[in-house]
């Protein structure tokens, strides 16, 4: 590759990356503590099957909880998915709050019957 083709892929990379609509995606704006992991877009609506404390990074870690728990029927608004989906990020009014698990979550179309 030459030297003129390097730079006009480099300016391209250089555009995606500025773009503030793909920006958005793949990094939501985080509550303070909140770390950024690697997100990919959630798949659909989610119902909360049993209670899910939320964490500050997609891992089981003593004292990285954010304080919030979602309960038994409720409809987080889920941001992005992480860990090979195994976590989801969960958002309030658009900015990442904290960490769930994926398995106490659930597809709410599969899981129709979860009442709080």
């Amino acid at each position: 590759m030459n030297c003129k083709s390097r730079l006009a892929l480099l300016a391209a990379a250089s555009a995606l990356v500025a773009s503030p609509t793909l920006a958005q995606a793949v990094h939501p704006k985080l509550a303070p503590g909140v770390t950024a992991a690697p997100d990919v877009a959630p798949k659909g609506d989610y119902v909360v099957t049993n209670g899910a404390r939320l964490f500050k990074q997609p891992a089981w870690l003593p004292g990285t909880e954010t304080g919030v728990e979602l309960k038994r029927g409720d409809h987080p608004q889920v941001l992005g998915e992480t860990d090979q989906g195994l976590w989801l990020l969960i958002g309030k009014g658009g900015q990442g709050i904290g960490y769930a698990s994926r398995s106490l979550l659930c597809p709410a179309k599969t899981c129709t019957d979860v009442k709080s």
